[in-house]
């Protein structure tokens, strides 16, 4: 899915994630959601990543989040999509790029976002990606991340999950 664009170096990419939302076990009335901490960027962030080869969109979406969270999860209905861009030089970008390994190359990337229903697991087997995976209140959680657009994703996924949207696409 990655494309080249033009020659002002610039690409695209995509990468794909989940929100997993459930009851508070304490308090039955709110939700919780796992959100992932990488605490030397003070980063506070959904569960999202690149693909292996030959992953669809939504493979993609349910093992990053499993490896990002430790958690089992089922792969319920699309959320959002989110966009931003970044740069990078061609050297750390990939290698099979027609430019010079100095240049500059703006990323345009796409993330596809899903509910994800929540099915096992501990988050104290989350991968070293993170440094600690935590399940926060909704409404801290907002405060918490990092990313506007993920708390706007976070909204979304609430609003999905309290209309019944919890099957599988």
């Amino acid at each position: 899915m990655s494309k080249w664009i033009n020659s002002e170096h610039s690409i695209d990419r995509w990468s794909a994630g989940g929100v997993v939302l459930r009851p508070d076990p304490q308090d039955n009335t709110a939700l919780i959601v796992a959100l992932c901490h990488r605490r030397s960027e003070s980063l506070w962030a959904l569960p999202k990543g690149t693909p292996e080869k030959d992953e669809t969109i939504a493979q993609t979406a349910e093992r990053e989040v499993t490896e990002e969270t430790g958690l089992v999860v089922e792969i319920g209905p699309p959320i959002d999509n989110t966009f931003y861009s970044f740069f990078r030089t061609a050297a750390e970008t990939a290698s099979d790029l027609p430019f010079d390994s100095k240049s500059k190359i703006r990323i345009d990337k796409t993330v596809h976002w899903y509910l994800m229903k929540y099915i096992r697991g501990d988050i104290t087997d989350h991968d070293n990606e993170y440094d600690d995976v935590e399940w926060i209140k909704i409404d801290e959680a907002l405060k918490r991340l990092t990313h506007r657009n993920e708390a706007r994703v976070l909204e979304k996924a609430v609003a999905f999950y309290e209309n019944g949207a919890t099957s599988t696409h």
